[in-house]
């Protein structure tokens, strides 16, 4: 015979679906910029990222060429969101109020992983972190600031994927040339397609402005803007919360193997309760479910990003 005791049990199995089902449909602006890459033990490392050898002529025999390889490596971390149900809650049958608190932990966990990805991105011209990220290093792969001026490598010649401008017209065209000039280890073109411009909700008027405008969108005489807007369509556009900044932007090419971020997973979030029969149970009446995940969020590709960082 079932009593109510056996409720907290009976119920689990529907939590999980429904919070992985809201897990699935909720909005995630992070899979836009960031590679999701599985990890297997406490940290990866990743001497891959950077320059891959290109084709030449095969002659006699092939000729394997070096990579140059960078100790990057990124630590995982431990995450986790919990909420705490008082028993009589569930005795009483307000189930309905339960599933509600459940679905918003699966938004939780996506929201969070958006919350890393953007916060990342608005500290990528340090390599020191702050906030989300105090005491963890988050340099590139090189060494150096995500977007800095002085990125070399190999046979590439100094470059900068750091700019000062603010957003309109002639920036983001310079952004998109650099971009499109950025060369590999091997002083080869790296063949960047920028097609992503991220803004806070500050600039986003003016990049959809810039984007949509069938016309010219910059001041200036009436000539000029009644010229036809080169750069409309030209790049997506994504508006993150997250960016709180209201002058900085940030152009990405999002379409390469490496994003410009790297998810690392050793876990996926994962959906877990402690009920009944535990010391909170019989002490406290309080019965808690909660998300957690173990992994890390951390800088790809420098040449698949290009920042803005405007002083105020």
């Amino acid at each position: 015979m079932l009593t109510k005791g056996d409720i907290p049990q009976l119920l689990l199995a529907g939590m999980k679906t429904n919070f992985m089902k809201a897990y699935d449909i909720a909005t995630k602006d992070y899979v836009q910029i960031a590679t999701s890459i599985p990890s297997a033990k406490s940290s990866e490392t990743y001497p891959w990222l950077g320059g891959t050898p290109k084709m030449h002529e095969w002659k006699d025999e092939r000729i394997p060429q070096g990579l140059l390889e960078h100790k990057f490596a990124i630590a995982n971390r431990d995450w986790e969101s919990s909420i705490a149900i008082d028993r009589n809650a569930l005795e009483d049958e307000q189930y309905g109020q339960i599933e509600i608190r459940v679905k918003e932990l699966a938004v939780e966990a996506v929201r969070f992983f958006d919350e890393l990805a953007f916060t990342l991105i608005a500290q990528g011209n340090s390599t020191s972190g702050s906030g989300l990220y105090d005491t963890v290093s988050i340099a590139a792969y090189d060494t150096k600031a995500f977007f800095a001026s002085d990125h070399e490598e190999g046979e590439s010649g100094e470059q900068s994927n750091l700019g000062t401008s603010a957003l309109g017209s002639s920036s983001l065209k310079a952004a998109i040339t650099a971009m499109r000039k950025f060369k590999n280890d091997k002083n080869k073109p790296a063949h960047k397609k920028p097609n992503l411009l991220a803004v806070p909700p500050d600039l986003e008027w003016t990049a959809k402005e810039l984007l949509n405008s069938s016309y010219y969108p910059d001041e200036g005489t009436t000539t000029a803007k009644l010229a036809t807007n080169v750069l409309k369509g030209s790049v997506s556009l994504l508006i993150s919360d997250y960016l709180t900044d209201t002058n900085d932007w940030f152009l990405f090419d999002t379409s390469g193997v490496v994003k410009p971020l790297i998810l690392q997973l050793r876990k996926g979030p994962r959906f877990a309760s402690l009920t009944e029969n535990t010391e909170s149970a019989f002490m406290r009446k309080k019965l808690f479910y909660g998300v957690d995940w173990r992994g890390e969020i951390m800088f790809g590709d420098w040449r698949s990003g290009f920042g803005n960082i405007v002083a105020a």
